[in-house]
């Protein structure tokens, strides 16, 4: 670094030190703004974050949308001179709350702080880090001129449902006008910024359903049928036991593959009928290297020898039409969106982050894979653990890290390290 690069830095941080208390505020008004997806809706969060950019001097929102309800925005800080273009980019929607009164401990729409956590749906998936992109976004505003090139906040919609309306619409429509793209996703596992995922798995998805008789259950003795929940449970089973799908080793997913085999089971009518429909769903989540044909005939083949042991077994695959095959994506390790990435890390932390693979898929795979355009599937405040289940929280001291972190990583990736 420079010597103008190191005061562009220490302007910016002291900048997002000194609006820590934003990040609490800006995070708590957007997990009172629901967006559940499914049914998919961000215009609330969308429209705090428009109010909130004049507060924080930043520049007015472009709005890019499929639908109206569904809408992503671009806020771009450009210095106005060629260097490098940054995305740091989080999504706006979140996982349905679930059975909020049975299973919440806090109203999953009012943000909860219990000591260092603040609790809520979409606080740490990712609510929060998009409230510390848009602070940080505003320490960089303070030093654009003396930076060059230009940061982009990427605010999208429909990531937690395929990403159709919100970073694959953008790509298709030609949107972005970056070089590389950090995704805020929760980066902890066991800790706050225990890596730097630069691998996003992928993802395949597809339903089994089994076919039986549907009669009057008071005859079922007395005729040849077939119960489907049964031939289900008994395909599942003898599935589960032999579905090992093909993958080449990767340095960073030792485990391979991870294989959600029955991640929802639905069967029958109810009482008085004999089940004469019945399936289960699995959810896999792919490694660098696979691809859907070779996974395809993995899937084929262990249910074939699994169906041999169930005589009279009818049966089909259906691939969900929207997560049939999602690309895993990686980065380099010396890639300047990684180092960028890690020297931030250490300025802030004090310590070197290690790399690592996402454990789920991403926005990366749009704008990767379709898109062209670099990206780190996972570099936030939180952890993944709590996210997608009750009592979602993240903790206040990765929150207001993540602001000075963010700004950081602009200033490094945008003077090239």
């Amino acid at each position: 670094m420079t010597e103008s690069s190191e005061a562009a830095r220490s302007k910016a941080a002291e900048f997002a030190r000194a609006h820590l208390d934003d990040v609490i505020a800006l995070t708590e008004e957007l997990v009172a703004a629901p967006s559940e997806n499914l049914p998919g809706d961000e215009t609330r969060p969308a429209e705090v974050v428009r109010a909130w950019l004049p507060r924080l001097g930043l520049p007015e929102a472009v709005t890019i949308a499929a639908e109206p309800h569904r809408p992503n925005l671009l806020i771009t800080i450009d210095s106005g001179r060629p260097g490098p273009r940054l995305g740091i980019c989080g999504h706006l929607d979140t996982k349905p709350v679930g059975d909020a009164a049975a299973e919440w401990k806090t109203d999953p729409f009012t943000a909860t702080t219990v000591g260092d956590r603040m609790y809520g749906l979409g606080t740490t998936d990712m609510k929060g880090a998009v409230a510390a992109m848009l602070v940080a976004g505003a320490a960089f505003d303070q030093v654009k001129d003396a930076v060059g090139g230009s940061l982009t906040l990427i605010l999208t919609a429909d990531e937690e449902y395929g990403s159709v309306y919100g970073a694959e619409y953008l790509v298709r429509q030609g949107a972005l006008d970056v070089d590389g793209i950090v995704l805020g996703e929760p980066s902890g596992v066991h800790e706050d910024w225990d890596a730097i995922r630069v691998v996003s798995r992928g993802i395949s998805c597809f339903k089994v359903r089994v076919f039986g008789t549907q009669i009057h259950s008071s005859i079922s003795d007395q005729f040849p049928v077939v119960n489907a929940v049964e031939h289900m449970a008994r395909l599942y089973c003898g599935f589960k036991e032999r579905f090992r799908p093909r993958y080449p080793e990767h340095p960073l997913c030792g485990s391979g593959p991870t294989l959600n085999v029955g991640v929802k089971t639905l069967g029958g009518v109810g009482f008085g009928v004999n089940a004469g429909l019945a399936e289960f769903w699995s959810d896999v989540r792919t490694t660098p290297g696979m691809d859907l044909e070779t996974f395809q005939q993995d899937v084929t083949a262990a249910l074939r020898t699994a169906a041999a042991e169930i005589p009279g077994i009818r049966y089909e695959v259906e691939y969900a039409p929207n997560l049939t095959w999602i690309e895993p994506t990686e980065v380099p390790a010396d890639h300047p969106l990684t180092v960028a990435c890690v020297d931030a890390g250490r300025r802030v932390l004090g310590r070197e982050i290690p790399l690592a693979a996402f454990p789920g898929a991403s926005d990366a795979y749009p704008f990767q894979h379709i898109g062209g355009i670099p990206t780190i599937a996972s570099f936030g405040p939180g952890w993944l653990t709590p996210a997608h289940g009750p009592n979602e929280w993240i903790s206040l001291s990765s929150l207001r890290q993540a602001v000075e972190i963010y700004a950081h990583l602009a200033v490094s990736y945008c003077f090239g390290c």
